[in-house]
This record gives structure tokens, C-alpha cells and sequence, in this order.
């Protein structure tokens, strides 16, 4: 990648990762797969996606080698392709419920939040995640 510093090249594929699984859509995929191989029929039932756009979605997930496709009983599966893609989520999750638990949010001047109604303003409540969002977590 001619002369950018090494760092460089490593955060802008894991940006290039993170842009990958940071659509509400593919992380619902990315969950549904964590318990093991699902149909291609099944996701797009459980999704609710169109067929043409659930495929598209598959092959960004496909193109950052997170999941893999096969074949049994002329049925299309798709799985994770390694068990990393779990802690990840898992990670996600964990840090994703910190962020949220009010009990932990700390003002600037080192005091702890209230029951809430001091908290950042910026910071939207578990109640504004999409449906989705909220089935991951």
C-alpha cells in the first residue's frame, strides 16, 4: 500500500471491518448465525429483508470473510467462518450495555450520574435503538 505507515494500513482495515458489520441488518445475520448454519429461506424470513437485498447484504459479510456459504440438500446455508466473529459481537454487546447502564455514566467532575435525568444529553437511550439493535443486545 506504497508508503503509509503500517498503522495506518492496519486501522483502515479495521475500519473497513467495522463498516462492514455496522449496518443493523448484518448484525441481526451475523446473531442469527452465531448458534450455527441457517438457510438463506430462514434469514430472509427472520429478517423481514427482500430477497435482493438480504443478497446484498450477504455478500459484504461474504466479502469480509465473516461468513461462508454452502451447500447441502441443494438448500443454501450460511455460517460464521470463525469463532472470533462471536467474541465480537459478544464485545460489542458487553461494551454496548456499559455505555447504557446509567448506573455507571460519571460526570465530568468525577461524580456519579443520577437516576438519569442528568445524563448526556447526547446519548440516546436503550429506547431509541432499532428493533433490531434491541434483539442483538
Amino acid at each position: 500500500m506504497g508508503d503509509m505507515p503500517d498503522g495506518v494500513i492496519h486501522t483502515g482495515v479495521k475500519a473497513d471491518l467495522f463498516k462492514s458489520m455496522g449496518h443493523p441488518a448484518r448484525i441481526l445475520v451475523l446473531e442469527m448465525l452465531v448458534n450455527g448454519p441457517e438457510t438463506v429461506s430462514n434469514l430472509r424470513d427472520c429478517t423481514g429483508l427482500e430477497a435482493s437485498n438480504l443478497s446484498q447484504h450477504l455478500g459484504i459479510l461474504r466479502r469480509q470473510r465473516l461468513i461462508v456459504p454452502s451447500r447441502k440438500d441443494g438448500r443454501l446455508f450460511y455460517e460464521l467462518t470463525s469463532p472470533e466473529v462471536r467474541e465480537v459481537l459478544e464485545a460489542a454487546r458487553g461494551l454496548l450495555g456499559t455505555i447504557l447502564d446509567v448506573g455507571v455514566l460519571r460526570k465530568p467532575d468525577g461524580g456519579a450520574e443520577g437516576n438519569g435525568s442528568n445524563a448526556d444529553p447526547g446519548a440516546a437511550p436503550a429506547s431509541a435503538l432499532t428493533p433490531a439493535a434491541q434483539a442483538a443486545g
